[in-house]
């Protein structure tokens, strides 16, 4: 009687088990599918969180850079005064490049990603702040390579704008200065390089 009571016990715990693993089968499925598309998002969004801002680029106007060292060359201030006109000039010829390539750099990050990386969770954690991004979209992840292509092209132009900026700023200077000033503008010419990544 015993035997068959146990029997009978048994069978009616295997449907439940089965049923129990099964769902726990589906619950890890379910947490990777959600890992991969994190780990997909974060990777896409990588390169763009990576690339500098507009301003960062802007920062590395050759003319101000001698202004601010121009102790240090050293500059007269009719000098100074001759290459704050010629970093107004760069500016402004350079606005419109820039202005492009924020609008650029915006597509090479999620949609939201702003939102999502500056959002806590309950628990005010980087990693509760991912949790909460939208997972990207087939559509999102092609416009956003395309965009980090478009991106490295830009970078490539600006090598070739800076070339006149540097001619520029230069032109002004005196030649007893010159090449104190031309070793400053070619630091700043690895700054550069670092910013952007280097040469494709």
């Amino acid at each position: 009687m015993r035997t068959r009571i146990f029997a009978v016990a048994l069978a009616a715990c295997i449907p439940a088990a089965v049923f129990a693993q099964g769902k726990g089968a589906r619950s890890i499925d379910t947490a990777s599918s959600s890992s991969s598309s994190s780990s997909s998002r974060a990777s896409s969004a990588s390169s763009g969180a990576r690339s500098p801002t507009s301003h960062d680029l802007a920062d590395l106007n050759p003319a101000a850079l001698l202004i601010n060292k121009r102790k240090k060359i050293p500059l007269s201030d009719s000098t100074v005064a001759q290459l704050k006109a010629v970093e107004k000039r760069i500016n402004e010829r350079n606005a419109q490049f820039f202005s492009t390539y924020d609008s650029v750099r915006k597509w090479t990050m999620p949609i939201g990603d702003n939102a999502a990386t500056q959002g806590f969770g309950l628990r005010g954690g980087v990693a509760d702040s991912k949790l909460m991004a939208p997972a990207v979209s087939p559509a999102e992840q092609a416009k956003m390579q395309s965009s980090m292509r478009d991106l490295r092209a830009l970078m490539g132009d600006l090598r070739e704008r800076r070339k006149p900026d540097v001619t520029d700023a230069l032109g002004v200077v005196p030649d007893a200065q010159k090449k104190a000033a031309a070793d400053l503008l070619a630091q700043q010419d690895g700054d550069l390089e670092k910013l952007i990544g280097g040469r494709p």
